[in-house]
């Protein structure tokens, strides 16, 4: 039997295995000097949910408290946003990112993924502005907002 998924014809086997393939929870890190935002997705990666972001305490306790959320959401992934200069090229702040996501990658034993994530605080401070109260609490801060954003940009650009 023959199905067209994905934009070409396979069968449905091949298909149920490329959808198994992308499942799994992704966790989003919006990695600040003061606050970690944190978002996930659900294990279908159809939706995102915001976690309250940590206070940045240090590396370690950040390694430390991201390994228990691993464990507790069963996570497949991690996303980290890479703060890109404007003409794409890699300044310190992208440098020290990449620092962080190896480390990560090393303790969780999870693929992390680099994501550009300029201007995603600017434009979650934008959106965050216009929200109603009830809407804010949702996203909990500002942070968790900006790794909700960069986690949706890298959802749809996985399909």
């Amino acid at each position: 039997m023959q199905s067209a998924a994905f934009g070409q014809t396979v069968s449905v086997e091949e298909g149920v295995n490329r959808i198994v393939d992308l499942a799994g929870r992704v966790l989003a890190v919006d990695y600040g000097k003061k606050n970690i935002g944190l978002a996930h997705s659900d294990e279908f990666r159809l939706t995102v949910q915001p976690l309250a972001s940590l206070p940045n305490i240090g590396k370690k306790d950040f390694l430390r408290r991201v390994g228990e959320l691993a464990k507790k959401l069963e996570l497949r992934e991690v996303i980290i946003g890479i703060p890109l200069r404007m003409d794409g090229s890699r300044g310190d702040a992208a440098l020290a990112m990449e620092k962080i996501r190896r480390s990560l990658e090393g303790t969780l034993k999870l693929p992390v993924m680099e994501i550009d994530e300029r201007l995603s605080t600017v434009e979650a401070l934008e959106i965050w502005r216009e929200m109603t109260p009830r809407q804010q609490r949702k996203y909990r801060t500002v942070d968790s907002l900006a790794a909700a954003l960069i986690l949706e940009r890298f959802i749809g650009n996985s399909e």
